[in-house]
């Protein structure tokens, strides 16, 4: 081989290297001005997710890279701001639940500060004494009853407290609530008629599900006038056995039917009678948590009729198929 055979190899691949070195500082350039265009373009959409404009700036119609990453970052803008919405919803509830609180508290509190200044005069005389000492202990009693109802009713929304449905007898769960309402109903001389023959099997939670329906009885015997009747009957359907609760008492007006078992409603013709408008909510939330559910049928002057309707127990085995 000579010299100049030598010498065009050599720059053949001298010239090859400086041409392949070229290329690569063009690619590099090249693939560099792509990223720093990217880079921009990017942190222009996050701009513009974070000043709520996406909706003007993006453009993901066009298969690119920008408009994939667009596109996730519209999904994070739509769960941060479905969280945010929570967020505040979740904060204006607790504001409604300290407000309600704070309005239902103010009565009784004001009731036992004025009777204690009254018992603690030196001037009274021992009976009357003794009558201050008596509304305070009902004072007392009625916010004992308020507090605990609205620690149940937190507990509840917030799921602290788990229900457990279990097979429960119809008639095991009517004995328990009828127990403790017979008390109530004998006072106001109100008979009960209960026309739940037939037993049955029920999937619910026996505790709570009994507090639902004494909730119920006690609504019918407050506002039902005295030596009326407040009928219970049931009867069971495929899915549902249907327990009914009519009375004879004021009725609810039927624009309120709806109202009745929002937290602390109480109708203007209810203010008289005792209570604070937490037990048809609170047995609404219990039985919306073992897959029941409650029925108003309202009427003025014609009494009012609450159906609850509890799974019955085949629900359990056809679920767990």
């Amino acid at each position: 081989m000579d010299d100049r055979t030598v010498f065009f190899i050599m720059t053949s691949v001298i010239l090859f290297f400086v041409l392949l070195g070229a290329a690569s500082a063009g690619i590099w350039l090249h693939m560099r001005r792509k990223y720093i265009s990217f880079a921009e373009e990017t942190c222009r959409s996050i701009d513009a997710v974070l000043n709520g404009k996406s909706k003007e700036a993006f453009d993901m119609d066009r298969d690119t890279l920008l408009s994939k990453v667009q596109m996730k970052l519209k999904r994070l803008e739509e769960i941060t701001a479905a969280a945010a919405r929570k967020s505040e919803a979740r904060e204006q509830e607790v504001q409604e639940i300290i407000s309600d609180l704070s309005h239902q508290l103010k009565t009784p509190v004001a009731n036992i500060m004025m009777y204690c200044d009254t018992a603690m005069n030196p001037v009274i005389t021992e009976e009357e004494r003794e009558k201050c000492m008596l509304i305070l202990k009902d004072q007392v009693g009625k916010l004992d009853f308020l507090v605990q109802a609205m620690i149940r009713m937190s507990r509840l929304e917030q799921n602290v407290i788990s229900l457990h449905p279990d097979v429960v007898s119809l008639r095991c769960l009517m004995g328990r609530t009828l127990q403790s309402i017979r008390g109530k109903a004998a006072e106001k001389k109100i008979s009960l008629k209960i026309l739940c023959e037939e037993d049955t099997s029920l999937l619910c939670d026996e505790k709570w599900t009994v507090e639902a329906l004494f909730n119920v009885l006690d609504n019918a015997i407050k506002y039902s006038s005295s030596g009326s009747v407040v009928t219970v009957n049931s009867e069971r359907f495929e899915i549902y056995t249907k327990i009914e609760i009519k009375d004879e008492g004021i009725g609810i007006s039927p624009e309120h039917a709806a109202d009745v078992c929002k937290r602390f409603f109480r109708e203007e013709k209810a203010a008289k009678t005792e209570g604070v408008g937490i037990g048809l909510y609170l047995t609404r939330e219990i039985l919306e948590k073992e897959n029941g559910y409650l029925k108003i049928s309202a009427g003025e002057r014609k009494g009012t009729t609450v159906s609850i309707y509890l799974l019955n127990a085949g629900e359990l085995m056809n679920t767990s198929k």
